[in-house]
């Protein structure tokens, strides 16, 4: 059920708007709705202020280095906050597995999606830009402000609904910004696998090897792959 709040703050800030509906795909955020106007679709995230900017800001920096992202713009109505974004039409990689993907096809586009992280991953953040709402959990942000912990820009929440993939079956780019946060490699990838939908992510660990020039020793695959068995995988 949509919400009045969101509904009426997209009524009185998009022009030309023909209709509202929340987006069919499991699991995505109750605060996504999809604003139908005369000749675009174009999405509407709900978030506090402060989030909303980090979201725009992450978004800028991508898109000056590069990386193919839409254009964010933020609204308010009556206290309420959102970011509104281009609607990108492609198939999620979650679609195309239901759709008979083979397993060698999705390990490529996974690997795809890798390439354009650790692109990311090189995105200078500078000092004061680090704030709470920049990093992937307090315990990232604590850890990063006492001890000096070398973090840089991942994608969080990396798994097949996130990464878009064209219909000549070719990597188009990775949704979610807010889960574009400072964190550590170590929890980047520890995320990631537990969210992988095969069982060979020790290939795509050693494709970030080889892209980022990083040593994948034996204890840190395993310490990694322990932290995947407490919590259940997810396509």
């Amino acid at each position: 059920m949509k919400n009045p709040k969101y509904v009426n703050a997209i009524k009185n800030t998009i022009k030309n708007l023909e209709y509202i509906y929340e987006p069919n795909v499991l699991g995505l955020d109750s605060r996504v709705l999809i604003a139908q106007t005369n000749n675009q679709k174009i999405v509407c995230k709900f978030d506090a202020e402060p989030m909303c900017r980090r979201d725009r800001y992450v978004s800028n920096i991508m898109r000056r280095n590069g990386i193919s992202v839409p254009t964010m713009k933020i609204y308010e109505h009556n206290g309420v906050y959102f970011t509104a974004y281009k609607y990108n039409p492609n198939k999620t990689l979650a679609e195309w597995i239901d759709l008979g993907l083979p397993r060698e096809l999705a390990y490529d586009i996974y690997c795809d999606a890798f390439d354009t992280i650790y692109k990311i991953s090189q995105i200078l953040v500078p000092p004061q830009k680090r704030s709470r709402e920049m990093f992937a959990s307090a315990q990232d942000f604590m850890f990063n402000k006492i001890l000096g912990t070398n973090v840089a820009l991942y994608h969080n929440d990396l798994h097949s609904g996130n990464i878009l993939v064209d219909d000549n079956l070719n990597f188009n780019g990775l949704i979610d910004i807010s889960a574009i946060t400072l964190t550590t490699t170590n929890m980047f990838l520890a995320r990631a696998w537990i969210k992988y939908p095969a069982d060979n992510f020790i290939d795509v660990l050693q494709h970030w090897e080889k892209i980022s020039g990083e040593n994948m020793d034996a204890k840190r695959i395993t310490d990694i792959h322990t932290i995947t068995q407490t919590r259940g995988k997810i396509r």
